[in-house]
């Protein structure tokens, strides 16, 4: 009799614990979706369901575009920068310039990246100097590289912002992209190190350190970037994080709260409004933008360094650098959020009810 209460206690123990696995892996499958919910969907639902609660559907606005960028050109490169006669190379045969000539006046050296033409023109002022100690000053070689040099070492900051619009992971950082950031914003001290180490870069080519710059340390820089493309994503979600406030609240403006806020009236489409706000805005989408706040507060001073002295036929890159600007990516970024916030704080003071 004892053996059979302890098999039944243990069977109604087995199946206990089933029922807690059960639940558990529903509750972690409730928790993984939420997360996989991408701040564009939370905020379609946000306004959705506010449409719904006050009965009044949201206009069809704008869509958000692509920041159109002027192109960039690079053809006023003197002819002396494109050749060297077979014969002045000749000449060159005990110096390493000539072998960095060569390859890049091969078939590959003509199609080469930006950042491989980048590193060309720091090699070449690096490597020029002892070339031209070793070949007589009176030679042709001698006056065509010391002309070249002097090209190159005016024109390299050129070559460097050319570099910023032509080459694939910098040049898409301005543009939208589906790509959403890890909630633990993976990647960003990556990249900052990174672009520090650019504007280190940029920084030695305006004091003309050419001498201190390693050419090399270029790719697998780029190549952190295209690793984690979190410049692209935090730019992306903070202009689209900023239509989705100014639109809500372009929307909620609208709104008569003093017939919503009716004291004669039932305040049951009021507190069904509330809950909307709560469970979209203040659960998700506030936290959400604080992550992007804070990151980009981080990455904006560097955005700036690199980019803005670039921006003259640039006009809408500058409007979203420029820090006294409006459109200024993170003060609008911010003022969206605050306006949002406002007209929320207004809603339950005129409502007359809890936020919490």
């Amino acid at each position: 009799m004892n053996h059979l209460k302890a098999l039944n206690i243990t069977n109604s123990k087995g199946k206990q614990n089933k029922r807690f696995a059960c639940l558990a892996t529903f509750l972690m499958y409730l928790l993984l979706s939420a997360c996989s919910d991408r701040a564009t969907d939370i905020n379609d639902q946000y306004q959705q369901r506010l449409a719904t609660a006050l009965d009044k559907p949201f206009p069809e606005t704008a869509k958000l575009t692509n920041l159109k960028l002027a192109p960039i050109s690079n053809n006023d490169e003197s002819i002396q920068s494109q050749l060297l006669s077979i014969i002045q190379l000749a000449q060159l045969s005990h110096c390493k310039l000539n072998t960095l000539i060569a390859e890049h006046n091969s078939q590959l050296g003509k199609v080469a990246t930006a950042a491989g033409q980048l590193a060309y023109q720091i090699q070449f002022i690096q490597l020029a100097p002892s070339c031209l100690d070793k070949l007589s000053p009176e030679s042709k070689s001698y006056h065509a590289i010391k002309r070249e040099l002097a090209n190159k070492k005016q024109r390299l900051l050129k070559q460097f912002n050319h570099l910023l619009y032509k080459d694939p992971e910098l040049k898409r950082t301005w543009q939208l992209t589906s790509y959403a950031l890890d909630t633990n914003l993976a990647g960003l001290v990556e990249t900052e190190i990174a672009l520090q180490n650019l504007l280190t870069l940029k920084q030695q080519i305006i004091q003309q350190q050419s001498a201190q710059i390693d050419s090399k340390a270029l790719y697998p820089l780029l190549s952190v970037l295209r690793q984690f493309n979190f410049n692209q994503a935090l730019i992306s979600a903070v202009r689209q994080q900023t239509y989705f406030n100014q639109s809500t609240s372009r929307y909620l403006a609208s709104i008569e709260l003093n017939e919503l806020c009716n004291p004669l009236k039932n305040k049951r489409q009021a507190q069904i409004v509330s809950n909307v706000f709560k469970k979209y805005y203040l659960a998700q989408l506030q936290p959400y933008q604080a992550q992007l706040s804070g990151a980009l507060e981080r990455l904006m001073p560097l955005y700036q360094q690199l980019w803005l002295g670039t921006t003259i036929n640039q006009p809408r890159l500058a409007a979203l650098l420029e820090q006294n600007q409006p459109n200024n990516l993170l003060t609008a970024f911010k003022d969206s959020a605050k306006t949002h916030v406002t007209w929320w704080q207004t809603f339950y003071k005129t409502c007359e009810i809890s936020p919490i």
